[in-house]
C-alpha cells in the first residue's frame, strides 16, 4: 500500500465507547491490540492501562471485550507487537509507585518515567522486565516537570529496530496534569542490542503548524511502500482557550521528517465521550478481512477530577469495499 492509497482510506466509528474503565479508576487508556490470527486462544488481545497499571483483555469479535485484570502495576502507555522471531513484545511507561494516581492530589509532584520491554512466547508468561530507554538527554527532562519517555512504538524495520517515542512534558492547565511535550526516535540493530537516540526531537510543537500547539503527545507510525503514516494525537489550545487533543494524519518518505498529510484531524473532540480530547491510538491492517482498526481512548471533560477516559474504535474500508 502507498500513502496515497490510505489517505482514502473511508472510517467509520461506533457512537458508543467500546471499554469502559474498570472499579476504582476514571480512566482505561492507549490501547494496543492484536487479532486473533496472531494470538494462542484465537481471540483479540488489547492492553491499555488504568490508573493502576495496564490491564490485559479479550474479545471474541474485537468489539465486546473482557478485562482479565491488572497485569503489570505502576505502568501505562502500553505497545503490544508480534514479532518476525514470532516472540511478542510489551512495551510500556514504568513510573514510581503510584505516582498517577497521586496526581489527583493537591501539590508538585516531579515525575520520573522510563521505557521498559517484556517478551514472551505465549502471550501468558513473559520475561523479566528489560529498561530499553531512560530520558539521558536534556530535551526529554523538565526542569520543574520532571524526566519522562513515553508513548513507546516499535518497528521492525530492515536495518534493525525503530522505536519511536514521547519525551519531557508540558502543563496543561486546565487539566491540571502534564502532556508529552516532544517526540523522539532511537534505533538499534536488532532485539538485545541497545537503542541509540537521535540528539535532537523529530517532533517539536513550537515548529508545528497547528495554531496553538502545546506539546506533540504521541505518534503511532505505519511502514508503507513509499514511506510512512503517521498517527499523531497533537495537544494543542483550541480558539476559545481550552485545551483540546485530537489525531491528526502525518507523512514522511524517511520516518524521521514528518509533514501534515491531510489539513483535518482523522477524530476530533465531539459531544459525550470525547467531549474534550481524543488521545493515542493504534492502527492495524487485518488481512483476515481486507480492513483497517484503529483503536483510541477519548476523555470527556477537561479537569482532573471530573474527566473519564474510555476506549472506542473506528473501522477503516478501501475503495470498492
Amino acid at each position: 500500500m502507498r500513502i496515497s492509497d490510505f489517505l482514502k482510506i473511508r472510517w467509520q466509528e461506533g457512537d458508543q465507547p467500546l471499554i469502559q474503565p474498570p472499579f476504582f479508576s476514571p480512566i482505561i487508556a492507549d490501547p494496543s491490540f492484536l487479532f486473533p490470527e496472531e494470538c494462542p486462544n484465537g481471540a483479540w488481545t488489547l492492553y491499555a492501562h488504568s490508573a493502576w497499571g495496564l490491564h490485559e483483555y479479550t474479545s471474541p469479535d474485537g468489539k465486546s471485550w473482557s478485562d482479565l485484570g491488572l497485569k503489570i502495576r505502576n505502568a501505562m502507555r502500553p505497545f503490544l507487537r508480534l514479532l518476525r522471531n514470532n516472540n511478542y513484545a510489551l512495551l510500556y511507561e514504568k513510573y514510581q509507585p503510584l505516582a498517577l494516581p497521586l496526581q489527583v492530589l493537591p501539590g508538585r509532584r516531579v515525575w520520573k518515567s522510563h521505557l521498559e520491554m517484556r517478551l514472551s512466547a505465549d502471550l501468558s508468561h513473559w520475561a523479566d522486565p528489560e529498561v530499553i530507554l531512560q530520558p539521558q538527554l536534556a530535551w526529554m527532562s523538565d526542569t520543574v516537570w520532571g524526566d519522562s519517555v513515553s508513548n513507546p512504538c516499535l518497528v521492525e524495520d530492515d536495518d534493525g529496530l525503530r522505536l519511536f517515542f514521547s519525551a519531557s512534558l508540558t502543563w496543561i492547565d486546565d487539566c491540571g496534569f502534564c502532556e508529552p511535550r516532544y517526540i523522539g526516535l532511537a534505533k538499534s540493530a536488532a532485539l538485545g542490542s541497545p537503542f541509540i537516540i537521535l540528539p535532537q526531537p523529530i517532533i517539536d510543537p513550537r515548529d508545528d503548524e497547528l495554531p496553538g500547539a502545546l506539546g506533540a503527545g504521541s505518534l503511532k507510525v505505519i511502514k508503507l511502500d513509499d514511506g510512512w503514516i503517521g498517527l499523531q494525537n497533537k495537544i494543542y489550545r483550541d480558539q476559545g482557550g481550552c485545551s483540546r487533543s485530537a489525531i491528526f494524519l502525518l507523512r514522511s518518505a524517511d520516518g524521521i521528517t514528518w509533514f501534515a498529510a491531510q489539513p483535518e484531524p482523522l477524530v476530533s473532540p465531539d459531544l459525550g465521550w470525547k467531549k474534550s480530547h481524543v488521545y493515542a491510538c493504534d492502527c492495524r491492517f487485518r488481512e483476515a478481512d481486507g480492513r483497517w482498526y484503529l483503536y483510541f481512548n477519548a476523555r470527556d471533560d477537561w479537569k482532573i477530577t471530573a474527566g473519564r477516559e474510555r476506549i472506542g474504535r473506528l473501522v477503516g474500508f478501501m475503495a470498492g469495499q
